[in-house]
């Protein structure tokens, strides 16, 4: 009779159920359709011509994330194995039917960040001073700190000083959509699943300068321009710069990539299409074991690099494919009611992030912070500019000549590659208690991507193509006629600058002036003048500083080559995730459609970069604060994620 009546249910819900399919399918086929219209990816980054060749960079090992990083991708909301094993254990993978089962559920979750200090240290490391402040700080301010950025690069005056501070923070809030299907109707074990998060995301970084002295020194001529800039045509302080609102001398265009604003970014759309297929190859009342195939479709946006801290939608728009692990093991049931028990469970993913075509801005290597540095554009000898002994007897002409242009090294170093991520894994395991109508989970989610690994495909872009060089603290003009009216472009550089200074200032010698670029790559040996041919006439001219000081080009300038930059593998994520829920799931006696509801939260540890003891600093503007700061080892291994917890209300309906 059991048996009889088992069948007639069957036939009974198999016409519903079917629909219910049908429509689910329909639906998800109309959402991808929009959704993949909709994120299209951002505008080509870069408009420069480029050119280079194709291949992978190599590693290495002093571009360490000690040294920050301009890029972080956050864990894609989408992927929470946490969130999507509490709830369910009644409503999937079921013993003994031979019907099609299954379950729908809508989760609704916030997720804030905390322990926002080591966004910048991750962003700009160890010169985010004791994790507290970034100093910017001109030329000729005294005694400068060691981590201070050059403000000459941004066309602020050269006593300049201030420190910025921030006070970022990441918010999300998602609708995760899950659907299982329990094919036992086909063959007893299988199923499918798909899951389709919408997510909304913030992002601030909340910069806040505080100016100690906003600098009365003109920039003097042949240094930016080739005339005096006044202080009040320079720029006003770090944030106008750096948010993308200043030029200044020869730059003809602003900061374009890696803006830091107080905007606060928002970003909604489908994190992902999830869609897995498995068996279950142990399937019995106490337990299973099962194991998928899954694929996850590019909702998301795409990384833009407009802003340092944008916010990012799903996994940065790669198509995922890899496996899924689930299983359960329930080791105490009530022999008086059975539905009291208690067991564990597992849910573990591991996928591979695919080939996709991004934006990415880059350091040169081995120069910390140095997309924020100032370059000059170099091309052709035009004026016959040369160096030559007093009496004219051993000429040597330069390769290259500034071109009048000068760009920030992130306009120049931020362009389109092919970034692929070889492995992630998302591993949940829980401790459920069930109780008749009610369950209590508590466990813990492992979760590990590795870094970014770049390409440069001649199908999707090139490395930038322009002639550059680091400017550093150079003169890049030089003068003659009787009242020093006529500029002519030089060729000096300084490849041995860093974002925290030149090399001419101050002075390293008591007799070396600075105007006249002592310290600039292979400048004039002893006894040699620069000369430059008038466009007129075929005079050669000799060359001095507008004050009339003898001035050094170099020859040969040092030019930046494509393979110095730093296009090392991205840091890698780790997190650790402590979860708890409470579910109530309603029986009744019919059991063919049974609705659930529960409430749980989150709180996922990352990997520290910034292990500081309090040094004592009150003072932001004390330049010679003690810098007691350090990072993890010196291996290129580093790892950084995102500190935050959640809440999450999370319901559904199950049917038989």
């Amino acid at each position: 009779m059991l048996k009889k009546k088992s069948q007639k249910n069957t036939l009974h819900n198999k016409p519903t159920a079917s629909a219910f399919t049908k429509n689910i399918i329909i639906f998800l086929i109309f959402i991808l359709s929009h959704t993949f219209e909709i994120y299209s990816g951002c505008a080509a980054c870069g408009g420069s011509t480029r050119c280079g060749s194709c291949g992978e960079t190599q590693p290495v090992c002093c571009n360490s994330i000690c040294n920050g990083y301009p890029f972080l991708l956050p864990r894609n909301q989408g992927r929470n194995s946490a969130r999507e094993i509490v709830c369910t254990q009644e409503a999937q993978n079921k013993y003994g039917l031979n019907i099609l089962n299954g379950f729908a559920s809508l989760a609704a979750e916030y997720q804030s960040s905390f322990n926002n200090k080591q966004i910048p240290r991750y962003f700009f490391g160890q010169d985010y001073v004791n994790c507290e402040n970034l100093y910017i700080q001109g030329s000729q301010v005294q005694n400068r700190n060691e981590k201070a950025w050059l403000a000459d690069y941004f066309g602020l005056p050269l006593d300049y000083s201030s420190t910025i501070s921030f006070c970022p923070k990441i918010q999300n809030v998602i609708l995760d959509l899950n659907f299982y299907f329990g094919l036992d109707n086909l063959t007893e074990g299988l199923y499918a699943k798909v899951v389709m998060p919408i997510a909304w995301t913030k992002t601030e970084l909340n910069p806040c300068e505080k100016i100690c002295n906003p600098g009365i020194i003109d920039s003097a001529a042949g240094y930016l321009s080739t005339n005096t800039i006044s202080r009040e045509n320079l720029t006003k302080n770090f944030l106008q710069f750096i948010s993308g609102n200043s030029t200044f001398g020869d730059m003809k265009e602003p900061l374009k990539y890696g803006l830091i604003t107080n905007d606060k970014l928002t970003k909604i759309g489908l994190a992902e299409l999830r869609a897995s297929l498995g068996y279950n190859f142990v399937l019995n009342k106490d337990g299973h074991l099962g194991f998928a195939f899954l694929l996850s479709a590019p909702t998301g946006n795409k990384p833009c690099a407009k802003y340092l801290f944008e916010p990012i939608i799903g996994n940065g728009k790669h198509w995922e494919m890899g496996c899924e692990l689930s299983g359960s093991w329930i080791f105490h049931r009530c022999k008086q009611d059975p539905d009291k028990y208690i067991g564990f469970w597992i849910d573990a993913t591991l996928t591979h992030l695919a080939n996709n075509c991004q934006c990415r801005s880059f350091d040169i290597s081995c120069k910390t912070n140095s997309r924020y540095m100032l370059l000059e554009q170099m091309g052709q000898n035009l004026d016959n500019l040369k160096i030559d002994v007093t009496g004219g007897t051993d000429p040597q002409a330069s390769t290259y000549q500034y071109q009048k242009n000068l760009v920030p090294a992130i306009n120049w170093s931020t362009f389109k590659l092919n970034v692929e991520m070889d492995l992630q894994a998302d591993i949940a395991i829980k401790l459920g208690i069930v109780r008749n109508n009610f369950s209590f989970d508590l466990g813990y989610d492992f979760w590990a991507r590795t870094g970014e690994r770049f390409a440069i495909n001649c199908c999707c872009s090139k490395p930038p193509c322009y002639n550059m060089a680091i400017k550093g603290d150079s003169f890049i003009y030089g003068y003659y006629g009787t009242e020093k009216e006529n500029a002519v472009a030089l060729g000096a550089t300084q490849s041995e600058s860093s974002i925290h200074s030149g090399k001419n200032y101050p002075a390293v010698a008591f007799e070396e002036n600075p105007l006249s670029n002592p310290q600039i790559d292979n400048p004039n040996p002893e006894n040699y003048l620069t000369y430059a041919t008038d466009s007129i006439s075929t005079l050669a001219h000799q060359l001095t500083s507008k004050n009339n000081t003898n001035i050094n080009t170099s020859t040969q300038p040092i030019l930046i080559a494509n393979g110095e930059i730093n296009m090392d593998d991205s840091p890698s994520a780790l997190t650790h995730k402590l979860f708890a829920n409470f579910n109530y799931y309603y029986k009744n006696d019919d059991k063919k459609w049974l609705p659930f509801v529960g409430i749980g939260g989150e709180i996922e540890f990352a990997t520290y970069l910034c292990k500081i003891p309090d040094c004592g600093c009150s003072n932001s503007c004390n330049n010679n604060c003690y810098l007691c700061d350090f990072c993890c080892d010196a291996s290129c291994n580093k790892r950084m994620g995102i500190c935050q917890w959640g809440l999450w209300l999370k319901g559904g309906l199950s049917f038989n």
